[in-house]
């Protein structure tokens, strides 16, 4: 690689320091990060700031990695000592890539693709919604709820997590389907095959509103149908297989500690 765009969280000044240090890091690779046609995006920050730097990638068809300096980093792979080893294999191509599907919603007005959930919730706080949700044109069950999370297998150990789901493996092909706080018989989260479409439709006379990977997309009528499916892009991770799924599961959980 002879380009890497930078995201880089510049309110956290050990991002920007972080940040300084492997541009720096990279030029003695002769690697820039100026530049029109990057080869990858390189994340300085949190989850939040490798999500942000994930959608950038997916659009420009190019992988990412993360260097983590938030409090979570599931997402991010490398720690700030571990930013030489970065940088070398970003000069020398001596990296592997792990792919991970990506969902994508659509309404009739409104469109989108997400890295970790769509999450579809109640606008009124003092409120409930009350939910219709089928799975291949085929009713699945009616939520009381205040709303319903669609992950990813990247995005499980989110919002989904807090609300009851499961921690999934990255590397499988699944969606996971979580009610937030439900008042109804079925609770569980529902783990769905890679082809599953999900409808989630309001039933009543209260709106919902749509956010992707935590930013608002829209807020949507009651009865309008919301599809939910894996995306026909992936996201691609820049990787060194130093984290593996139960050592990350470990250090983000904090268990070494326990």
């Amino acid at each position: 690689m002879n380009q890497v765009r930078l995201v880089v969280r510049d309110d956290n000044p050990r991002a920007v320091g972080t940040a300084d240090m492997l541009t720096g890091l990279l030029a003695d690779q002769g690697v820039s990060i100026e530049g029109t046609a990057p080869s990858a995006v390189v994340a300085i920050g949190g989850d939040g700031t490798v999500l942000q730097a994930a959608s950038m990638a997916v659009e420009l068809g190019i992988p990412v990695c993360g260097v983590n300096v938030g409090r979570v980093g599931y997402l991010a792979e490398f720690a700030e000592d571990e930013i030489a080893d970065l940088a070398e294999a970003i000069g020398t191509d001596g990296f592997m890539t792990r792919h991970h599907s990506v969902l994508s919603v659509s309404t009739s007005s409104a469109s989108a693709t997400a890295i970790n959930d769509i999450v579809v919730e109640k606008v009124i706080s003092q409120r409930i919604i009350e939910v219709a949700v089928t799975v291949n044109d085929r009713p699945l069950a009616t939520y009381r709820t205040d709303g319903m999370i669609v992950a990813s297998p990247l995005g499980s150990t989110a919002y989904s997590l807090s609300a009851g789901g499961p921690i999934v493996d990255s590397s499988l092909d699944v969606l996971i389907l979580t009610p937030i706080a439900p008042h109804s018989l079925l609770t569980r989260a529902i783990v769905l095959a890679p082809d599953a479409v999900v409808t989630i439709s309001v039933v009543g006379d209260r709106p919902a509103r749509i956010n992707v990977d935590g930013r608002e997309l829209c807020t949507v009528a009651p009865e309008e149908p919301i599809n939910i499916r894996r995306g026909d892009a992936t996201v691609e991770f820049l990787t060194l297989g130093r984290h593996p799924f139960p050592q990350a599961v470990r250090e983000q959980f904090g268990l070494d500690h326990a």
